[in-house]
């Protein structure tokens, strides 16, 4: 057995890399995602080319069983023609590549058929511990491959929605191709659970692989005129694809042929028949790409330097606004209602872009963006203010050019502490601009890239001249203040005077009278008079004489 299918993947590849050298100008290649093995694979869908044979004699199509990685790299280097792809490689192949769908798979197994398929979860029947998906935290997962979009995507998004995660399992095994070796693992009990497409299951018990009834049905779900065991949500079947460079009237040619493909002659075949229906909607795949954030979608949802960039530059991003505004009333505006009804939400859009655009213009704040180079990416006009330059002739440029080198080199210094710290600092700075010296209080912080790296700094400063020369004067008038405090004399204490000529004695002993001590320790001046009391004994006196 073992060399039997050591021969078969030997010719596989054979027919895979000499066609694709030496085919000639007639031959029609058809890459087919191989699931079960390519053995598997030229059995089931040598059908297909052999009908096409018939009904389009001028070319000779031909079946080339490829891997996921292979079928990659065959797309892009224009090897094929057409390719059966899983929903998830279709859309990849759509984005990447430019291909387009003729045609979604009918799959058969036995006396049953479907254009959809989903992903079943299983276990074996007499593992009482697992019943629900909850079961399965702490227990070992098989897959085929991380790329299988129902054996792991598809599985993965279920367990999702019943709150399971890859980090809630003990393990999650990859077992490669083809996708019987899942089942098997968890047969031989090298896994608790796992799960394959739907119809695997029935297809390997028809083969007399497995007893059916040798394994349970986790989260299991009945879907009305869906004939197979499943656990998950349904998804178009495999899509028979056109790429980018394949003749157009060739591609339709082949749909046409496609689509009345017979394939209810069950009775008879060894094979289960494969048919076509007309090509079905794949946005749901499309959701669950973006939602996991897979090929092509890695970067689905992220905001990058260049995005907040662009959100800066309002007037640009007005003008298209307006311009495809204009396009579409000209070109859509048959209807009135729905001309003002787009009138009025593109009126509303302007508002708020010149609303956002009047804020830029008129902060008082100088805005500005610094790539990780130190190059200007953005500055608002308050900035080029500050500079003394035209917007265009600062962008690209560094500090240096227009700023001192001592200057230009401490802001420098600053840019590259706030991106090797990742984080924001606030500091005053003394700016030595064209007009004259400038006190800005400065914000500066970390700006990412795509793969969250940092990769420049963007920076908020505001010109704190006045409050800085306000804030100097009031040092100064304080100091002024504090030295004329110095100045004031003041008597306090105790004083010793003479009970008799009430003079007064200083610190070094000596008397003075009490006028000249006074006078000397505050600035009080005197002004000699005469009290009632003593001008009434004086006259007495005067009297007493006379």
């Amino acid at each position: 057995m073992k060399l039997l299918v050591t021969i078969c993947l030997f010719l596989s590849l054979i027919q895979l890399t000499l066609p694709m050298c030496l085919a000639a100008g007639n031959d029609i290649r058809i890459g087919v995602l191989t699931t079960r093995g390519p053995e598997d694979t030229l059995k089931s869908w040598q059908q297909v080319a052999d009908y096409l044979n018939v009904h389009i004699p001028e070319h000779h199509f031909i079946i080339i069983p490829i891997t996921y990685k292979e079928m990659e790299r065959a797309v892009a280097e224009h090897q094929l023609e057409f390719v059966v792809a899983n929903p998830a490689q279709y859309i990849e192949f759509e984005v990447n590549y430019g291909a387009s769908r003729v045609a979604t798979q009918i799959n058969h197994v036995l006396q049953s058929e479907s254009s959809q398929f989903g992903s079943v979860i299983f276990t074996k029947a007499n593992r009482r511990d697992i019943v629900t998906l909850a079961d399965l935290k702490g227990k070992s997962f098989v897959a085929a491959s991380k790329t299988a979009f129902a054996s792991w995507v598809v599985a993965r998004e279920e367990l999702k929605r019943n709150g399971i995660s890859a980090r809630d399992l003990s393990s999650v095994q990859f077992t490669g191709l083809p996708t019987d070796d899942v089942v098997l693992a968890v047969k031989n009990c090298k896994a608790d659970a796992g799960a394959v497409r739907t119809s695997v299951l029935e297809q390997m018990a028809h083969e007399g692989t497995i007893v059916l009834s040798d394994f349970r049905v986790i989260n299991q779900k009945h879907e009305q005129g869906f004939p197979f065991l499943l656990s998950s949500d349904l998804y178009p079947e495999f899509a028979f694809a056109r790429l980018k460079n394949t003749d157009r009237q060739l591609a339709n040619k082949v749909a046409a042929n496609l689509l009345l493909m017979p394939h209810d002659n069950l009775a008879n075949s060894e094979t289960n028949q494969i048919g076509w229906t007309v090509p079905d909607n794949y946005e749901k795949v499309r959701t669950l790409l973006q939602d996991w954030k897979l090929t092509p979608y890695e970067n689905f949802g992220k905001v990058t330097l260049k995005d907040a960039i662009r959100q800066h530059w309002v007037t640009i991003s007005l003008a298209l606004v307006v311009f495809i505004a204009l396009s579409l009333i000209t070109f859509l505006g048959f209807n009135i209602k729905n001309r003002k009804k787009k009138f009025d939400i593109l009126q509303e859009s302007k508002q708020k872009l010149d609303l956002i655009h009047a804020m830029i213009v008129a902060t008082p704040d100088a805005i500005f963006i610094k790539d990780s180079q130190g190059r200007y990416v953005f500055v608002n006009p308050e900035a080029a203010r500050i500079i003394g330059k035209p917007i265009e002739e600062i962008i690209g440029k560094y500090a240096s050019d227009f700023f001192p080198l001592e200057a230009a080199q401490a802001m420098a210094g600053d840019d590259g502490a706030v991106m090797s710290s990742t984080r924001s600092k606030t500091y005053e700075e003394l700016l030595e601009s064209q007009e004259k010296p400038r006190y800005m209080l400065i914000t500066k912080g970390p700006m990412y890239n795509d793969e969250g790296e940092v990769d420049g700094v963007f920076g908020v400063a505001r010109d704190i001249t006045d409050l800085k020369l306000l804030q100097m004067e009031i040092t100064e008038k304080v100091a002024q203040l504090e030295t004329a405090l110095s100045t004031v004399r003041q008597l306090e204490g105790i004083i010793p005077i003479c009970s008799y000529c009430k003079k007064i004695r200083d610190d070094e002993k000596s008397w003075h009278q009490m006028e000249q001590y006074i006078s000397s320790h505050s600035e009080a001046r005197f002004s000699h008079g005469i009290c009632p009391d003593c001008y009434e004994s004086e006259l007495r006196k005067f009297d007493a004489d006379d």
